[in-house]
């Protein structure tokens, strides 16, 4: 199982895995929490709760979930 504190460490273990250094993987960790932010705003319909109400995920952190997909298609 990888543990996601070793692959930030490890510039090498990061780039062998998901092909990316630990630099470039938390840049696009910013991006996509952006992007995602703006996705969730954007496809939400009339909902009675606020944002963030409701049940929560099981991938908590944005960084978690790039890291989820980028381990998927690899």
């Amino acid at each position: 199982m990888i543990n996601k504190e070793r692959l930030l460490r490890d510039n090498r273990l990061c780039k062998a895995i998901i092909g990316l250094s630990v630099e470039e993987l938390k840049n696009l960790a910013a991006e996509f929490s952006a992007c995602y932010l703006i996705y969730r705003k954007k496809n939400r319909k009339d909902h009675e709760r606020q944002m963030g109400a409701g049940q929560k995920g099981f991938i908590p952190t944005p960084l978690d979930k790039l890291l989820f997909i980028l381990l998927w298609l690899c």
